[in-house]
């Protein structure tokens, strides 16, 4: 199997419950892409969906009352236990067409969409950062050879911008940011790689901005977000054997927890949602 085609490694599987915790936000922050996915699939009503590396189906569910409900739908994902689950959940969200679910890898959607037939749309949420470079090409020539939409929703593009301001902001993010690109994944530069090897497959995008806006009503979201982004630039900065860095990490975890508590803090963490291989919609912000 090809480095772009390996899965991802078992540290890299995101939890169930962190993909629950988040789904509230994910839907507020796709709000401002709503008419336009909603007239993309009005204009050409998908007959499959397929959603890659679909975890607990959240993007799925949010993409659902756009659409007729009796779509068939391909689920792909590595986690067989998180699969079962989604299938369900979408069963009982409204969908009414057969789900499917395979696990399989980014490697496997060519074969997958040979398969699908006509009047395909491809979704994503949340992935483009685990995957590398190639992986990103891969999936996009999969989606260019059999001319489907690709919608990727939630894009990290490596933007946190705290209320009220903190000295070691940039410290925390900047080592955050450096850990997400360990073993050649894209990390914060998702989003740039996708959009690059789009315009070198000369496969049209259209990106829309969908940060979270966190705030006292996100409290559980803000304190596991605040401990999560701690815990990985201490274990960075460990690595690269700064102790006073970590130090300072250590106290900026307590002190936004603090904040937290107190219903002070507010996060804007930066997205990016991004439509492949399909012209004629308005955009809402410009291309990067």
């Amino acid at each position: 199997m090809g480095a772009d085609r390996e899965p991802l490694a078992e540290a890299d599987r995101i939890s169930a419950d962190w993909l629950s915790l988040r789904e509230a936000a994910d839907a507020a922050a796709r709000e401002s892409t709503r008419a336009a996915v909603a007239a993309l699939v009005a204009e050409a009503a998908p007959r499959t969906v397929v959603d890659v590396g679909c975890g607990t189906g959240a993007g799925g569910r949010w993409l659902l009352p756009l659409l007729e409900g009796d779509e068939r739908w391909i689920l792909l994902d590595h986690d067989s236990e998180l699969l079962a689950s989604t299938a369900h959940r979408l069963a009982e969200r409204g969908a009414r067409g057969p789900v499917e679910t395979r696990q399989a890898d980014v490697g496997d959607l060519d074969e997958v969409l040979a398969s699908a037939g006509p009047g395909t749309l491809t979704i994503a949420s949340a992935l483009l950062d685990l995957l590398t470079p190639a992986q990103i090409r891969r999936l996009l020539e999969a989606v260019g050879r059999h001319q489907v939409p690709l919608l990727v929703a939630l894009t990290v593009t490596g933007g946190m911008d705290p209320s009220p301001r903190h000295p070691d902001d940039e410290l925390v993010s900047s080592a955050f940011n450096r850990h997400q690109q360990r073993g050649g994944r894209c990390g914060p530069r998702a989003a740039e790689v996708l959009l690059s090897a789009a315009d070198d497959l000369r496969l049209p995008t259209q990106t829309w901005e969908t940060p979270w806006q966190l705030g006292p009503q996100d409290t559980a979201l803000l304190g596991q977000l605040v401990r999560d982004r701690a815990e990985v630039a201490e274990e960075q900065l460990t690595a690269e054997q700064d102790g006073d860095a970590v130090a300072r990490v250590r106290r900026w975890r307590e002190e936004r927890l603090a904040q937290r508590a107190h219903g002070t803090l507010h996060l804007e963490i930066g997205h990016l949602d991004v439509l492949v291989g399909r012209a004629g919609l308005e955009p809402a912000t410009k291309r990067l």
